[in-house]
């Protein structure tokens, strides 16, 4: 069993990774089978629908990453960490919060994402 640290850092490298099959790679191993995004702009996502959706982000923003940047916060079956979008010339782009509900063997079964406006870069 991988510790909380690691699948929040493996479920952030998915978001950085430009190859698709990566990405899915990536959110095998931090999620399980049933887990589901939403944030703002989309809602209820499976893991192929993330791997897509990112890889949009990653075409319309290129050379952008996502960077954790607090401690991981859990308790009971929950976890939450702050991130934040940096532009390719690391300006940053937007900072937010994942609320996170943990399944089995402590991966990822829901993600909840908050974040503020886009900011210009």
């Amino acid at each position: 069993m991988m510790g909380l640290d690691d699948v929040v850092d493996t479920y952030c490298a998915a978001w950085n990774a430009t190859d698709a099959g990566e990405r899915g790679r990536l959110l095998r191993v931090a999620w399980t089978s049933d887990c589901r995004y939403s944030d703002p702009v989309v809602h209820d996502l499976d893991r192929s629908a993330l791997v897509a959706h990112i890889g949009v982000l990653l075409e319309k923003f290129p050379g952008s990453i996502i960077r954790r940047t607090s401690a991981v916060d859990s308790h009971q079956a929950g976890l939450r960490f702050s991130f934040v979008r940096l532009a390719a010339d690391g300006g940053l782009m937007r900072e937010g919060v994942d609320f996170c509900e943990l399944g089995d063997g402590g991966r990822l079964r829901r993600v909840t994402g908050f974040f503020g406006p886009l900011a210009p870069y």
